[in-house]
């Protein structure tokens, strides 16, 4: 186990400096300086690796300290540059993590040494300390890696300096180096769709901070070739994001030839050649991947760019969930491909197999993965446009009997088919429930299945929604082995290992089929995930009961058991296939006196809505050694599932919290608009009365009922232990029995540091789809002698009702 290191009084006076001086001036450092500074302050031990990222910040940005407004009495201090430099504990943390490496060296080279004199027959394969370069070792055009901020970074020399400096383009950073160590200019590079791509961004090390590697190319497991893929050098138009109205400037088509079954498929751009009625309606729709039930935005506005020869436009998002997941993605530079779902009017021959689309009608966008026309996009510039394409041979028109036609009766025909099946389905779930009522009104309503689906979960209870056993036996459950087909998938060539499993395979595979899922490795069937905190082997009772109401260490009350956020109370949903909307009341009903005898009353109804839940895979992992596996003991199947359900459990509580709602991650509390956010706290830790005030918010909304606690760290929870309410009282405003003003403190280390939630967590929905999927991976430590085992489970989070939590942290 790595060692723990202790910051330092002085650290910790500058990491408060360091965030008073940001909330005062509103500059310098990173989240991950704000972070690091509220973990010295809250004198949280750092790990090793920690203790090393600090160090090679201090030895990357000491050239800060020549800058104006580093030191006092200088213009402009304190500097983005000095408020940076004291986040990380100042001159103190430098020192003190420069000493601690130097251990870590030192221990490591002990260690070494003694390996090598002992056991030098493990050396091969074993991991090596990564050596930095030497002064004569790099070269201009040489790739190296080194650590930033947000992890490690990769890139390629464009210039060195061994007596003088070097100014960064675009930065206010001078690197000095010299013969002892050089500095060098780089340019990032960063991993993109077809491999590792120049980003433009240049930034100077000095040698003794970078590490000498291989050129980073393509993977040879990429579905896609580079041929298959090809790309252009694109660059964004500045300012294409508008945060504020979530509107997205884009190119939505352009002239380049796409293949179809009949040919290439050339679109003109000639003002003649496209209809915008509607495009220019304002109700042109903005979908995902050109499916007409996932609306996440509409086209504002659209033009023809002559110059170019390509249809450009502005695209609004909705704020409902999915519209904001896709939002953040392309925000996050993650989604950027678009792609326009048009009709044909009339097309012309161009040349042996090209036609030329020259009167077409744009019907919608979509946001897409993989786009037929790879020049279009999110920001794609004038600069990026092809030479356009000017036919040789003359143009002949063709008929429309020749052009493909959409056959409007066979889409009809598909559209009801897929009715009539969401139709049985809510019949299905209605008969399961006892609820034939409540699907006949949500079919004359014209509700959806997903909407039915979110009515009839409120009509339930805590009752799964959709019961997914496959009908084992109370004896079949014990005998269920977990480690048994882990040791069958370690070992695929084993025969006798994977007749020992065939078992446990055969109710993984029904499991799936049940669920209708393509499961990895072995679904774990809702069986036995029932019993899944309690095996044992007491066959005293071996009669072929059901194993409906076997129900010793459920799943859930296992993970219960390491999250907070489902200790603090909130609402589980199981049993959930597809998508799920939960109602909810957006305004309540008022009421009000009547002024004169016999007037009438002021008409006031409340306003619903729904919170949409959707699938989405959560992944958790824990190594075992080999001799482990082979062992047959129940306590080694007893530590893995609970290594497995507590990994979960984390994962939940993080994703509940904090979650970023983009990139395939729920929306947590924190990131849910609406939610309460008081004013900010005054200091890293809050006052009694800044925590009374979070309660108040919740209270202005009349949303003070249900299950209602704090969450927080352990750093803070530690602080205000020993935080008292007012000078008189004595009394702190951690109070006996671990409440926080009269509510249950429960403690998370998923929690960002300084960061403080309450709220009705029975408000929090967390929806649990199917069954466990867990596959095994023999490869990635075998050099250790370790399997890793991966559980994959799909869950969504929700806030049903924002005003239900308050959020608050120092604002930094």
């Amino acid at each position: 186990m790595s060692e723990s290191y202790k910051p330092t009084a002085g650290m910790r006076e500058e990491a408060q400096r360091g965030l008073d001086w940001r909330k005062e001036y509103g500059r310098g450092g990173t989240e991950v300086g704000v972070a690091r500074a509220r973990d010295i302050v809250n004198g949280k031990n750092l790990s090793e690796d920690t203790v090393k990222r600090m160090f090679s910040f201090f030895s990357r940005h000491e050239v800060d300290k020549q800058a104006e407004g580093f030191s006092p009495g200088e213009e402009g201090y304190p500097s983005a540059g000095r408020i940076a430099w004291a986040l990380w504990g100042g001159d103190a943390g430098f020192s003190w993590s420069r000493d601690n490496v130097a251990g870590m060296d030192e221990d490591r080279a002990v260690q070494t040494e003694e390996k090598d004199d002992t056991m030098p027959e493990e050396k091969e394969g074993a991991e090596m300390v990564e050596q930095r370069a030497e002064p004569n070792e790099l070269s201009v055009g040489d790739w190296v890696e080194w650590d930033s901020s947000g992890g490690e970074a990769y890139g390629k020399i464009e210039r060195i300096e061994r007596d003088g400096q070097i100014d960064v383009p675009d930065a206010d950073v001078v690197i000095n180096g010299d013969e002892d160590d050089p500095a060098a200019l780089i340019e990032v590079y960063r991993e993109g769709e077809d491999g590792w791509e120049a980003s433009g961004v240049m930034v100077g090390h000095r040698f003794s901070t970078l590490t000498k590697v291989e050129e980073r190319g393509y993977k040879k497991e990429d579905r896609f070739s580079r041929d298959d893929m090809k790309t252009r050098a694109m660059s964004a138009s500045a300012n294409v994001i508008d945060e504020e109205r979530r509107t997205v400037r884009i190119a939505i088509s352009s002239e380049e030839p796409v293949e179809r079954s009949f040919g290439m498929e050339i679109l003109d751009h000639s003002e003649q050649s496209i209809d915008l009625e509607f495009a220019q309606s304002g109700r042109m729709p903005l979908l995902l991947d050109h499916d007409p039930r996932q609306q996440i935005g509409v086209v504002e506005d659209v033009e023809i760019d002559s110059a170019t020869r390509r249809l450009r436009g502005t695209v609004r998002f909705g704020r409902g969930t999915l519209a904001n997941e896709i939002y953040n993605d392309v925000a996050d530079d993650i989604r950027g491909n678009i792609s326009v779902g048009y009709a044909v009017n009339k097309m012309d021959r161009e040349g042996s197999d090209s036609y030329r689309v020259s009167s077409w009608t744009p019907m919608e966008v979509s946001v897409v993965s993989i786009p037929a026309d790879r020049t279009v996009g999110v920001g794609r510039n004038a600069d990026d446009d092809l030479q356009s394409r000017k036919p040789e041979t003359p143009r002949k028109e063709i008929t429309m009997s020749e052009q493909p036609q959409i056959d409007v009766e066979a889409v009809k025909a598909e559209a009801a088919r897929a009715a009539a099946k969401d139709t049985a389905e809510m019949y299905r779930l209605a008969a399961k429930h006892n609820q034939r009522d409540l699907a006949d009104k949500a079919i004359s309503e014209g509700k959806d299945l997903a909407a039915f689906r979110g009515e009839l979960l409120e009509a339930i209870g805590d009752k799964p929604l959709d019961n997914q056993d496959i009908g084992m036996e109370r004896k079949e459950v014990k005998n269920f082995s977990l480690m048994r087909a882990i040791r069958a998938m370690a070992n695929p060539t084993d025969r006798k290992a994977a007749d020992a499993a065939r078992g446990e395979f055969e109710a993984s595979a029904e499991a799936a089929k049940r669920a209708g899922v393509d499961a990895q490795g072995l679904y774990i069937p809702t069986d036995v995930l029932r019993s899944w905190g309690q095996r044992d082997l007491n066959t005293s009772d071996d009669s072929a009961m059901v194993a409906e109401d076997y129900r010793a260490g459920d799943f859930i009350d296992v993970l219960r058991n390491a999250s907070s956020v489902m200790q603090a109370g909130a609402t589980m949903l199981t049993g959930l296939v597809g998508d799920v909307k939960i109602p909810r009341k957006s305004t309540a009903s008022s009421a009000a006196f009547i002024s004169t005898e016999g007037g009438a009353a002021a008409e006031s109804e409340p306003t619903f809505g729904q919170v949409t839940m959707s699938p989405k895979t959560l992944g958790a992992f824990t190594d075992i050694t080999r001799l482990m596996m082979m062992q047959s003991s129940l306590d080694i199947e007893a530590l893995v599932r609970n290594d497995l359900s507590t990994a979960l459990a984390l994962a939940i509580d993080n994703g509940a919290l904090q979650g970023s709602g983009s990139s395939g991650n729920p929306t947590g509390i924190k990131n849910t608009s609406g939610i309460n956010a008081p004013t900010a706290f005054a200091a890293a830790n809050p006052t009694f009365a800044e925590v009374v005030a979070m309660e108040t918010a919740v209270a202005e909304d009349n949303a003070l009922m249900g299950n209602l606690a704090y969450i927080l760290p352990a750093g803070m929870y530690g602080a205000l232990k020993t935080t008292v309410k007012d000078s008189g009282s004595g009394q702190f405003v951690v109070e006996p029995g671990n409440t926080i003003n009269g509510y249950r403190a429960i403690v998370s280390n998923q929690v960002t540091a300084g960061d403080l939630y309450f709220g009705n967590f029975s408000d929090l929905l967390v929806g649990m789809y199917g069954g466990l999927d867990i596959t095994v991976d023999p490869y990635t430590n075998s050099t250790s002698g370790t399997v890793r085992i991966v559980a994959l489970q799909t869950i969504d989070v929700a806030v049903r009702h924002a005003v239900s939590f308050a959020f608050n942290n120092d604002g930094v």
